[in-house]
Formats: C-alpha cells, sequence, structure tokens
C-alpha cells in the first residue's frame, strides 16, 4: 500500500453482492475514489442468484452466471481479501474476519446477503441443503442428482414457496425429469400461501404451471425431526432430500456489532441506505431493513440500490449530503418456469408464455456481460 494509500479514508466494502458491484463499477470508471478500498468476500466469484433456476435446469453451466470479484476489484485498483467476516466492532471501527484480521475502516458497506433460516430443522436427520450460498447449493445439487440418476427416481421437497423456491421445484422438476429420473417434487408453502406478494394473477398461472408438471403443493408449518417431515395441518413425508428456500435470518454476528437493528435482527437504515445509529456503516440488499419501505427482499432492489450506494460513498468522502434511494413501488418479475418458459408480474399484471423467459434470459445475459466487460476492457476512465 502506497502512501497515497495511507493517507485515504479506509474504505471496506463487506461481501460480493449486487450492490457492490456498481461500487466496483464506479470506482473503475473513477466516480468514486477510494484507492485504499478493500472488498471482503468469501468467493471470489459471486454466482448471480437470477440464473441459479436455469443452472439447476441445464439451461447454463455455472460459469455463465458467475461474476469474478477479484478481477472487478483488480481493475478498479483496489484489494481483495478471501475472507467471510465474522464480526464487526463498531466502538474500534474494525471489521473482525474469520482468519483473525482486523480491518480497520472509516466507512464500511455491507452487502452479504441473508442466510436461510433453518431453526425448524435442526433436528432433521435426513438430506438437506440451502439455496445459500449458492456455489455449496449447486456442488450438493450435482452430487444428488447424480445419486437420483442411479436410484432412478426420487421424492424432493422444496421448502419455501416465495419467488426462489416456486422457480427452484420447477428447475428441479425438469432437470430430473430430462436426466430419466421419476421425481416426484413437493412444494411447501407457509401459512401465508404461495408466492405471498404477487397477484392473484400471477399465483394463478404459477398454480397451474405446477398443476402441468404434477408439482405437488402443500401448505402449513414444516419442521423436520428424524427422517421426517412433519406439517402442520398433519401430514408426514418422507423424502430423499429437502431443498430450503424459506424465510431469510440474518446474520448472527449482527447481533454483536452494537448496529441498531430491527426486530429480526437485520440493519436498520435510512432512505440513502446508511445505518441509523452509526452514519459511518452503510447497508444494502438482504441485510438492510428500511422502516420506511416494505420491499421483499429481491436481488432486484438491491441492483437498482447499487448505483446510490456508490454516489453516496463517494459524497461521503467527499463530505457532501447523500442522496436518498427510492424504491420503485411497481417492480418487474419474471419467474423461470423450468422449461424455457416463464410467468411474468408487474403489479396487478401478470403474463405466461416461452416469450417470458427469452426476455429474462436477455436480461440475466446483458447483466453478466455488463460486469464482464468490465473485467477485460482496457479502455476504462481513471
Amino acid at each position: 500500500m502506497g502512501q497515497s494509500d495511507e493517507l485515504s479514508p479506509h474504505v471496506v466494502l463487506v461481501g460480493g453482492g449486487h450492490a457492490h458491484l456498481f461500487v466496483l463499477e464506479a470506482l473503475i470508471e473513477g466516480t468514486l475514489k477510494a484507492p485504499g478500498a478493500v472488498l471482503v468476500s468469501p468467493s471470489e466469484r459471486q454466482y448471480y442468484s437470477g440464473m441459479l433456476p436455469g443452472v439447476v435446469a441445464g439451461h447454463y453451466n455455472v460459469d455463465q452466471c458467475c461474476i469474478d470479484l477479484k478481477a472487478l476489484a483488480n481493475r478498479a485498483g483496489i484489494a481483495f481479501m478471501e475472507q467471510r467476516a465474522i464480526g464487526l466492532n463498531t466502538d474500534e471501527r474494525l471489521v473482525e474476519l474469520e482468519g483473525g484480521e482486523c480491518l480497520p475502516y472509516d466507512f464500511v458497506s455491507l452487502d452479504v446477503g441473508s442466510e436461510t433460516d433453518n431453526r425448524a430443522f435442526s433436528d432433521y436427520e435426513g438430506c438437506m441443503f440451502s439455496v445459500k450460498p449458492l456455489d455449496r447449493f449447486h456442488a450438493q445439487w450435482q452430487a444428488f442428482t447424480a445419486t437420483a440418476e442411479r436410484r432412478g427416481g426420487c421424492h424432493l421437497a422444496v421448502v419455501g414457496a416465495g419467488a426462489a423456491g416456486v422457480e427452484l421445484a420447477m428447475a428441479t422438476n425438469y432437470a430430473l425429469t430430462k436426466m430419466g429420473v421419476s421425481p416426484r417434487v413437493s412444494l411447501i408453502a407457509s401459512e401465508n400461501g404461495l408466492l405471498s406478494g404477487f397477484s392473484d394473477g400471477v399465483r394463478c398461472r404459477v398454480r397451474a404451471e405446477l398443476e402441468r408438471q404434477n408439482i405437488t403443493l402443500l401448505t402449513g408449518r414444516v419442521s423436520g425431526e428424524g427422517t421426517e417431515l412433519s406439517l402442520s395441518g398433519g401430514e408426514r413425508l418422507r423424502v430423499d432430500a429437502v431443498i430450503l428456500a424459506s424465510g431469510a435470518m440474518a446474520p448472527a454476528w449482527l447481533a454483536g456489532s452494537g448496529l441498531e437493528l430491527d426486530d429480526s435482527g437485520f440493519v436498520l437504515v435510512d432512505q440513502c441506505h446508511r445505518s441509523r445509529s452509526h452514519p459511518q456503516v452503510f447497508a444494502v440488499g438482504d441485510v438492510a431493513a428500511r422502516p420506511d419501505s416494505s420491499l421483499m427482499r429481491s436481488g432486484v432492489h438491491s441492483v437498482r440500490a447499487g448505483p446510490v450506494l456508490a454516489r453516496n460513498l463517494a459524497s461521503s468522502l467527499a463530505f457532501k449530503s447523500l442522496s436518498p434511494f427510492h424504491p420503485r413501488g411497481v417492480v418487474l418479475y419474471l419467474l423461470a418456469c423450468g422449461r424455457k418458459h416463464g410467468v411474468a408480474s408487474w403489479g396487478p399484471l401478470a403474463a405466461r408464455g416461452d416469450w417470458v423467459w427469452r426476455w429474462k434470459d436477455r436480461i440475466d445475459r446483458r447483466f453478466i456481460k455488463r460486469f464482464d466487460a468490465r473485467c477485460h476492457s482496457m479502455n476504462e476512465r481513471g
């Protein structure tokens, strides 16, 4: 680290989430100048969650949905540390890492996502894997399909009937069927039902697609004990594997950070996504909670918040006023249905067709291409 870096404010980016990609882009373009910054992430690559159902279904290979965080950091002229954050000491302004190091910060930005709530399955002894982290999920899914292919059949339960669970139920069913396996897929929704927060038109179209694929939809609180799943309605299931795509849980280490948190343990932020208790801390994506907005936890909002976060980090370093992030009231969701077919949601409007999947495919590929080009272009301003 050079002398100029030593004199620069220490900016630590914790996590390689969607919003931090735009911070890295701003560093590459020179609209944000933080030569002493550090990006901390447990993996050199970010797996783009929007394309995970396509990977599971076999429409993409895993390399097509990855973004090279280390290469982006190198292009941005900042350090990259392949480490997991395990604590935040706001009194001493330190980010605590799993490897034992502590990184000092003047400003820190958290984009670490959330964890899958698996507390109801602490006594479950069967095969179970969570969608997070995505790289581990992909490895576990490959191992499971190899076993299912040898057996010729399987019963798979997907817990959680939000957008992620619905897409994974259909993607797994499609992939197993294509392999010649005879799958039985059960999608388990909470008491809130299928796709809570979406319109009746979307739910109707998705329910019809689930029926077409012979995917069983069950509703109720679910828990695991021994080798069985139990639903609050009395149903008991014995399955070959459980995929958890259920509710989000805040990283446990936030509880000792000193940050003001909501009742679920997520970081309370203002309209500028700055901590309400510590102005040197920013949080965005699933890890953040805004009392003024009831947002579904979705990569869509994190992507849109990214450019605002980059501007606010630049403004903080220049002692200028910050800009609020105004989430859109109506957001476009394109849900993949396993095969190259999709359901579109725009507020109360809904549609389905192969064209929806093609639309989603173009958007997702363009997102990956945008940051892949940042890794390799030699014509950046700076």
